[in-house]
């Protein structure tokens, strides 16, 4: 046994060499690394100082990107960070019977479209109104008190009847994409509100390209007139709303340059050029139109909790003799103060004001019934006076209940020497309370109650009262 004992301690030896080279290697292996480890590190502040005095220039120079306006602020980012401000606190409350789409939607919801740098968001919403009135009403899915039938009149107090539309259902297509002037958007949107046959006829609302950046906005297509402030529109299930609110739909081209900003808040100064549309009652061989377009200039400061606008229309109203080319014209005017602001955490107030000559084709109740203008008895054409104000108040009960109350009054006031059918309205009413519940993120179900009155130019009253049901389905709101 002894002659094996050198052999053995050799072999140990030997082991214990090889186990001293190994970790000897290890080690340098690992101060390798850590040189490595040491040079990306240093690499990586390197490129990130760069990329922060790059950020410095960026935003010293004049034409830098923008960011779009605070009431935009996404959700994700899903576009170039040059575009997309930082996040707010947190988004504006929404109450679920908040018309679909009445706001601009946020990049919540977008998806890329390939390469190519462009957003989409597409939203398909299926609404049910069911309603039950005590009288016959003329526009059976909305509800307008001008077409209350008043006292002499056909169906004056001729009892209930029931009716359910679809008509608020909506398709709408958003696009955006970064651009070095901003951001770009095209907007398209259509319910069923149309003029044809059938239960629900097409109905173009939203056909537009914007250009948003920090130093202005531009507006070009089919859109909203300016002189309108949808972010008064009060929350009712009804699609009409208040009768006294401005609502007009067209061609336009529209600028809103950045006077002021302070933080969140900003001051901008909206114009815009629009179709004109003379809405004045054919008489005889003349027919209502326009030798200039309709031209809004406004003031609105706005910050994250309320906002407040001033707008003026401007519009030439005229009549043209078919047959040997005589015109009559006259200017029309008009003004309107609006504003909103949140109340607590989950309620909001809204109020507008609006008066002025030439502008019935404007007013909700009465668009269309050719009270832009009249012809006096001695054959002179003047613009008719009206005005109009209305209140709206909505209180969230919790997260997913609200309620919502709104008030209108609307008058017109022609001159007594005016040529006017004295069976049109000469001043209307409008409240609405209703109930909404979101059952789901996209989903709501609401009650509304409607009353409405009517009064002629010959001073006879009509009334009308409404029961509406509503489910909607919102795919991507």
């Amino acid at each position: 046994m002894a002659s094996f004992a050198p052999t053995a301690f050799a072999q140990a030896s030997a082991s214990s060499d090889d186990l001293k080279a190994q970790v000897a290697q290890m080690r340098q292996q690992m101060e390798a690394q850590q040189q490595v480890m040491q040079k990306m590190q240093q690499r990586l502040a390197e490129l990130e100082a760069k990329e922060s005095a790059q950020e410095k220039v960026s935003q010293a120079a004049p034409t830098a990107p923008a960011t779009p306006a605070p009431s935009q602020v996404p959700a994700a980012p899903l576009v170039a960070s040059a575009s997309v401000p930082e996040p707010s606190k947190s988004p504006p409350y929404r109450p679920p019977s908040a018309p679909a789409g009445v706001t601009e939607p946020l990049p919540d919801g977008y998806v890329r479209l390939g390469d190519t740098g462009n957003l989409l968001k597409l939203d398909l919403v299926a609404q049910l109104d069911t309603m039950i009135d005590n009288t016959y009403m003329g526009s059976s899915d909305l509800f307008v008190p001008s077409s209350i039938p008043v006292r002499g009149q056909p169906f004056y107090g001729s009892g209930w009847r029931t009716n359910l539309s679809a008509r608020q259902s909506i398709f709408r297509m958003d696009f955006r994409r970064d651009t070095d002037y901003g951001t770009l958007k095209v907007v398209y949107k259509n319910n069923f509100f149309g003029s044809g046959t059938g239960d629900m006829p097409y109905n173009m609302q939203f056909f537009y390209g914007e250009l948003d950046n920090r130093y202005y906005t531009l507006l070009a297509g089919y859109n909203i007139s300016a002189f309108t402030d949808i972010d008064v529109f009060p929350n009712t299930l009804d699609y009409e709303g208040p009768n006294s609110f401005t609502f007009k739909y067209g061609p336009q081209i529209r600028f809103s340059p950045v006077l002021y900003r302070s933080g969140d808040s900003k001051l901008t100064l909206p114009l815009s050029m629009e179709k004109p549309n003379a809405d004045i009652t054919k008489v005889g061989n003349y027919s209502p139109y326009s030798r200039l377009a309709d031209f809004t200039l406004g003031l609105r400061w706005e910050t994250p909790d309320w906002h407040i606008q001033w707008a003026n229309l401007f519009r030439d109203l005229g009549m043209q003799d078919s047959t040997n080319g005589h015109t009559q014209r006259t200017t029309a005017f008009a003004t309107q103060l609006t504003g909103s602001t949140k109340v607590f955490d989950l309620d909001s107030a809204q109020g507008w004001f609006s008066n002025g000559h030439g502008y019935a084709n404007f007013l909700q109740d009465i668009s269309g019934l050719g009270l832009d203008a009249a012809f006096t008895s001695n054959g002179t054409l003047r613009a008719i006076r009206a005005r109009g104000w209305g209140v709206g108040y909505t209180h969230g009960w919790t997260e997913t209940l609200s309620s919502s109350a709104s008030y209108g009054y609307l008058r017109i006031s022609p001159t007594a020497d005016m040529v006017i059918d004295r069976e049109l309205p000469k001043s209307t009413k409008f409240a609405s309370l209703n109930l909404a519940w979101q059952f789901s993120q996209r989903a709501m179900l609401g009650i509304e109650y409607l009353w409405g009155q009517n009064i002629s130019l010959e001073d006879m009253r009509g009334q009308g009262q409404r029961v509406q049901t509503t489910l909607r389905y919102d795919l991507n709101p």
